[in-house]
């Protein structure tokens, strides 16, 4: 009852996860260019940042469903070992899968909050390489 209740829990996580990561992706921010005619220059300005909120929030949820993971199979250092043999094998196996998986979902994640991030808050110039006043 118990692997199946971590199983339900971890399934509800992940699918969290995923809806923010996919609304994340569909609220990326857009840039407007817009023209300063005191300065004469060009700037960008990038509409809401929620895309990154999203991204961290699927990030923590992905985190938080492997940590639920490492805690309920006492990540194969604490308690009874496995008994040598086939369910063994495929278990360390399975392991090292989740964590790979976990590393370069979470490494996208990231990436992606980050870039989004950059965007929204600095002001790229176009033009003469000023940096406007408007900081």
């Amino acid at each position: 009852m118990a692997s199946k209740l971590v199983l339900i829990s971890v399934f509800i996580l992940d699918i969290i996860a995923f809806g923010l990561a996919i609304g994340a992706e569909q609220r990326r921010s857009t840039a407007t260019i817009y023209k300063d005619n005191e300065q004469d220059y060009d700037y960008c300005v990038y509409d809401s940042d929620i895309a990154t909120g999203l991204g961290v929030g699927a990030l923590l949820f992905l985190l938080a469903s492997q940590a639920l993971i490492m805690v309920s199979s006492q990540c194969f250092c604490c308690g009874k070992p496995l008994s040598p043999g086939g369910s063994r094998a495929w278990a360390v196996i399975l392991f090292i899968i989740c964590w790979l998986f976990f590393l370069i979902a979470e490494i996208c994640l990231l990436a992606g909050s980050v870039r989004n991030a950059y965007h929204t808050k600095y002001r790229g110039i176009i033009g003469q390489g000023k940096l406007p006043a408007i900081w």
